[in-house]
């Protein structure tokens, strides 16, 4: 099962319902380039061809979020 952020997962839900990059930026607030860059990161971590090949996985349910962050803090004793 592949992990995406939860802003991948965003934009591949959308990708999913066969929006453009440019509705996708809309959508999201973003710019077109930064959409390219997430649907980049997204097609190589679920290991497709495509967006299309991407919006498949998410559609059959093997995509997860990553969990957040938890930012380590270092304690002295």
């Amino acid at each position: 099962m592949a992990v995406l952020s939860e802003r991948e997962l965003e934009v591949l839900a959308i990708v999913a319902e066969d929006k453009t990059d440019r509705e996708i930026a809309n959508r999201l607030a973003i710019s077109e380039r930064t959409v390219r860059a997430h649907v980049s990161r997204i097609i190589r971590k679920l290991g497709v061809a495509s967006r299309v090949g991407a919006a498949v996985v998410f559609v059959e349910g093997k995509t997860h979020a990553e969990p957040a962050e938890v930012p380590m803090v270092a304690c002295h004793v």
